[in-house]
């Protein structure tokens, strides 16, 4: 019997009875046919292998186990999808949930936060200049008592001692953010003298506080709550408990950046508004909001939009998304529309099965002002939002002088960077044929700067690909994967860039596991430096992966940070590598008994798949080798080469 949880999910569920509940499939000999979920297709190239347990789409490219399968046709995360699984095929993996410790502290903190909003919520009512103040916003009563507004009192210490009587310790309320302990003095009231806004996780739990100044002059303006053991910015949006219901019957989300703006919309009945929380939105957010409806809708003033109409082609790169709070940078004709860097995320312009849009509000009006003047003007204001990339071009075209050749150049450096970035080639050619239109640039030139663009950016990857240590001899997938996550963790712990290795290019469902764990902590941890992230992970059905990791550990150790990013460039064509393998044997299973006329089809995949393994391969082993300093004693050796004794 399979030790792991994993593996025994593995071996429980008939990957042929889950896939069929979401696509209608065909018998055709050791395999099972049918039309892709994942795109639009005439005629069946989606293909399940029940002696593998595996999945794959020629016409797409789409493929995996059970695992992958569940996480894309629902829009789950790896540890979402192994849950469901598991319920549905009887196995435990308690452990894989949070340790009763933390559960126990968990507990004490939600708690904190709803005693501490109850008691803000009571004041509110409880202060007629408060009141006078939110009624003056267009905000009622019965609006206020829905997200439960609170008013925090100017003492420094009276929601302190109101806690401390109700049963709770400085150390819960510091650990809840509630209080903060300037250095040699003691804790105080993080929030005094505003007007409070309490922020609910998907589960509808207080994980948090935003606060405005009611003072005149009072800085700063707004004030949120940091990073907690419950709070994370990065991937809460305010509002989403109560909106989740109207952005799936809407199919569309409306992001906005102002607590208030929500609160007025959802009294409005625009129920399907959120807010981010002072940060850029995140892939977290977008990955949260891409569950319930195919459309993201950013809500921006003209004015805000406008300043950030061009793109600088430093800031552009292969983990960039477009922020949705952007700030100014100079005047207008020289600011930018900001990319905010977030981890493993792709340029909104190409989210995968998600649109984002933008909706420009008229100049200097908030979202609140809007819908309490002109509720249809909102709702014709969000129906025409455009697609972002759609909006980068116009912003261009007007922010710069394309009547002259230097505003022309100008525009073009700005966009040609975004419309590299654009993987899907029919969409490129349609953004690239309107920037061509917007510019009033002929579209042959504006393509060919495209092309040598790409054709830069390619070299400059095949050069990081090539700067590798010594060829590692040929490892094994499941010693590649080790190695890859000893990387990852290497990098984390010295505090350097982590490595992103998709989950979906990790085929041992153990180490994927793992990774998702790893992935999990480092998100939480933000900023901060873990020691030994290894060690805060007690699943012990993952114990023999987390060993395997550790022994790796030893050598990753050794390296200095050039060879760490060389040997990731690497590892990651290994990974493809290993995936392209994959597919090649699943083309020649079909080969043994070909539907009617798709033989020649499939020597040409088979030939073309081939050729893709060997072009990375002869990649992979074109590394040259890392010349030591003579401050270090030893010769570096692979792992493989190592672990060969």
């Amino acid at each position: 019997m399979e030790s792991s949880p994993v593996g025994q999910i593995r071996s429980a569920v008939d990957v042929v009875r889950l896939v069929s509940q979401h696509v209608q499939l065909r018998k055709a000999g050791r395999t099972f046919k049918g039309l892709c979920p994942f795109h639009t297709e005439k005629t069946p190239s989606f293909v399940v292998f029940p002696e593998t347990g595996r999945w794959h789409c020629f016409g797409c490219g789409e493929g995996g186990d059970i695992f992958t399968f569940l996480m894309k046709i629902e829009n789950l995360t790896f540890p979402e999808a192994l849950r469901r699984l598991a319920e549905e095929a009887g196995v435990p993996i308690d452990r894989f949930q949070t340790s009763p410790k933390d559960k126990e502290l968990h507990a004490r903190l939600y708690a904190a936060n709803e005693a501490a909003a109850l008691y803000y919520h009571g004041l509110l009512f409880n202060s007629p200049t408060v009141r006078d103040y939110v009624h003056g916003r267009g905000i009622t009563d019965d609006t206020a008592r829905q997200f439960l507004l609170g008013l925090a009192p100017d003492a420094d210490d009276a929601l302190q001692r109101h806690l401390l009587r109700n049963g709770f310790t400085v150390d819960e309320m510091l650990a809840a953010g509630l209080l903060y302990q300037p250095e040699g003095a003691p804790a105080r009231d993080r929030y005094h003298g505003r007007l409070i806004f309490p922020i609910h996780d998907g589960k509808d739990r207080i994980v948090g506080f935003g606060a405005r100044a009611l003072a005149s002059g009072q800085q700063p303006k707004y004030l949120n709550g940091p990073q907690t053991e419950l709070f994370d910015k990065g991937s809460t949006l305010y509002g989403l408990p109560g909106a989740a219901r109207a952005i799936k019957r809407e199919k569309r989300s409306v992001v906005v950046e102002g607590y208030v703006d929500v609160v007025i919309a959802h009294q409005g009945g625009f129920d399907n508004v959120v807010a981010t929380l002072g940060t850029s939105l995140t892939e977290r957010h977008v990955q949260e909001l891409r569950r319930l409806a195919p459309e993201i809708c950013l809500a921006l003033d003209a004015d805000t939009a406008g300043q950030h109409a061009s793109q600088r082609g430093g800031e552009v790169g292969p983990q960039a998304v477009p922020g949705v709070q952007l700030p100014a940078r100079g005047n207008a004709a020289e600011t930018h529309l900001t990319l905010a860097k977030v981890g493993s995320a792709r340029p909104l312009v190409g989210f995968d099965r998600v649109s984002i849009t933008v909706a420009l509000l008229p100049s200097g009006r908030d979202p609140d002002e809007v819908i309490l003047q002109d509720p249809e003007r909102w709702r014709s204001t969000v129906a025409a939002a455009r697609p972002v990339m759609e909006q980068a071009i116009i912003w261009a075209g007007a922010q710069h002088d394309v009547q002259t050749l230097t505003g022309k150049r100008e525009a073009a450096d700005a966009l040609l960077p975004l419309l590299a970035e654009v993987a899907d080639p029919v969409s490129r050619a349609y953004y690239l044929e309107l920037a061509a239109r917007e510019l009033r640039i002929d579209r042959s030139a504006l393509s060919e700067q495209l092309a040598r663009l790409r054709r830069g950016s390619s070299r400059r990857a095949q050069r990081v690909a090539s700067a590798g240590i010594s060829d590692s001899g040929g490892r094994s997938l499941a010693h590649s994967e080790t190695y890859a996550i000893a990387l990852m963790v290497e990098a984390a712990q010295r505090g350097l860039n982590v490595p992103n290795f998709p989950l979906e290019q990790i085929a041992s469902p153990e180490l994927r596991a793992l990774l998702a764990r790893l992935e999990s902590i480092l998100a939480a941890a933000r900023a901060e430096w873990r020691p030994d992230l290894l060690d805060q992970i007690d699943d012990p059905w993952l114990a023999p992966t987390i060993s395997s990791v550790r022994s790796m550990l030893a050598f990753t150790s050794r390296l200095t940070e050039a060879e760490i990013a060389a040997e990731t460039s690497v590892l990651s064509l290994e990974l493809q590598e290993s995936q392209l393998a994959t597919e090649l044997r699943e083309l020649l299973t079909l080969v043994d008994d070909p539907e009617p006329d798709d033989l020649q089809s499939l020597k040409t995949q088979i030939a073309e798949k081939a050729k893709a393994r060997a072009d990375l391969v002869a990649a992979s082993r074109s590394r040259s080798p890392v010349s030591h300093t003579p401050s270090v004693p030893w010769r570096y050796r692979s792992p493989t080469e190592e672990f060969r004794g």
